[in-house]
């Protein structure tokens, strides 16, 4: 499956934090052997009949000399019609992962500034990106969020204009690491 595109007159834009989705869905399927993300199903589910301008994923770059186990899924994304941006900057030794969501948040309100969208839909349940929704609606914008009911706080899902629950989405399922691993990545992956 690849992106569409609607005919719709309200332009859309998505931004996928991808860390936060993938291990939002372990926690909403329960899984310890990772789960399968559907992410053009998710996105087109997203966009319904509206007119898709871009669909962005974000992901930081595992430090250098160390293995990327999250490069072929990356890979994948960009082949299937997402635009991935890739940051230079995980700390290794908390596990987490740096300007991500400051770059996310960046984008979003540039693309708002520019006039590329009617609605905004962010994929995370992270409240990092509330002052960024804020902006986007002050620039006379629409902002949905799409996460994971296990993991958004309540003040995210009132930020937005309007809340998408993933959970309730066909968009996850179990996953085998032995298929799984094709698109390199052990806790999640795509269909």
């Amino acid at each position: 499956m690849s992106l569409t595109t609607g005919c719709g007159k309200d332009r859309l834009m998505v931004f996928i934090d991808l860390r936060n989705v993938l291990d939002s869905s372990l926690d909403a399927m329960g899984a310890e052997d990772g789960v399968t993300v559907d992410l053009c199903g998710l996105v087109n589910g997203l966009v319904g009949g509206r007119n898709l301008v871009a669909a962005y994923v974000y992901d930081a770059r595992a430090p250098y000399g160390t293995e990327d186990p999250s490069k072929r899924l990356r890979d994948r994304l960009e082949y299937l019609g997402f635009r991935v941006v890739v940051r230079d900057s995980c700390d290794p030794n908390r596990g987490v992962q740096k300007e991500v969501d400051v770059c996310l948040s960046c984008d979003m309100v540039a693309h708002a500034l520019m006039d590329h969208f009617d609605t905004a839909v962010v994929v995370s349940g992270d409240r990092d990106f509330i002052p960024a929704i804020e902006h986007v609606q002050s620039a006379g914008k629409r902002v949905e969020v799409a996460a994971f009911r296990s993991s958004v706080s309540s003040s995210m899902v009132r930020a937005g204009d309007m809340f998408h629950e993933l959970d309730s989405m066909p968009v996850m399922m179990p996953s085998h690491r032995d298929t799984d691993m094709a698109f390199g990545h052990q806790t999640g992956g795509i269909a």
